[in-house]
């Protein structure tokens, strides 16, 4: 059995559709074709039902699907294992969603270096869509996201609650006050965000709106300004006085999550890497409460 023809299968069976796998594995129809039927023919059963409105799995299929995600993440892992320089005896690989990405990354790279110096690790970042394609394909072990896509062989596990407060760069303020209006930036934290900012806020003009909190984060350095940021984006500004909380504007919260699988090929090595995000993010979560306290 060929890894090409499970990562196929998979594929047709996420998209239910032999033309939409074909897109995304950037080869033809005629390759998926033959990769499945080549498949069926090893296993002597058909996987996929074939109709007008895409391709349903077989009785036989899902019992594949069971074991598939699993064979994908078990060679890619090979893979990297295999490519490792001698002084690593494995390997584990970490995504964080770009809204998080320098608060967790570094911290969590330096916990590991401490309690496993032989484990060669992987980080990157992206959106949250790229991220679930690399948990999916196996390229990644962990993600932290928000709003992660449900996935049966994936878990989820909430695990960091961002507390969205109204920072200014005016001088201190209350939220009744009109000043911290002017220059206000939008951030876009998602459609739950969207929908309680526009109840609390039905007539507040923004001057621009940002997908990138990084992006608020600049310009508020730079100009008298206001946004919606998680503490933990602008501890550096709190410490140096720069930025302030309105006094008495609504906090809105954000739910980040832990995503990986649910059998992982070293469970051992999952877990750690898991206790040592908990970790980094405790302590993150208590320094920012403490400065935000103190700067109230």
């Amino acid at each position: 059995m060929h890894i090409d023809q499970i990562r196929t299968f998979l594929e047709v069976v996420a998209t239910g559709n032999f033309n939409r796998a074909a897109e995304n594995l950037n080869v033809t129809q005629s390759t998926v074709s033959a990769r499945i039927r080549s498949l069926e023919e090893e296993l002597g059963r058909a996987l996929f039902e074939r109709g007008r409105n895409g391709a349903r799995l077989t009785a036989a299929g899902d019992r594949l699907l069971r074991h598939g995600h699993s064979m994908r993440r078990l060679w890619q892992r090979a893979r990297n294992d295999v490519a490792l320089p001698d002084a690593y005896d494995s390997s584990l690989s970490l995504g964080v969603t770009l809204s998080l990405w320098e608060e967790i990354e570094l911290p969590w790279v330096n916990w590991m270096h401490r309690e496993a110096p032989t484990v060669s690790l992987h980080v990157e970042a992206d959106y949250s869509p790229g991220l679930m394609r690399h948990l999916r394909d196996g390229i990644l072990d962990i993600a932290v996201m928000y709003e992660p896509l449900q996935m049966q062989e994936l878990v989820i596990e909430e695990f960091l609650r961002d507390e969205l407060i109204l920072f200014t760069t005016h001088p201190a303020c209350d939220v009744a006050d009109e000043i911290w209006r002017q220059d206000y930036v939008l951030v876009d934290w998602g459609e739950d965000f969207r929908y309680d900012h526009d109840s609390m806020y039905p007539d507040l003009v923004h001057s621009f709106s940002a997908g990138l909190s990084s992006v608020a984060v600049q310009y508020l350095e730079q100009n008298a300004a206001s946004a919606y940021l998680p503490a933990r984006l602008v501890l550096r500004q709190l410490k140096k006085g720069v930025v302030r909380p309105v006094r008495n504007a609504p906090v809105f919260e954000r739910t980040g999550c832990l995503i990986y699988s649910k059998s992982p090929a070293d469970g051992d090595l999952l877990n750690l890497g898991l206790e040592g995000l908990r970790s980094v993010t405790a302590e993150l979560e208590a320094q920012t409460a403490r400065l935000v306290e103190a700067a109230r």
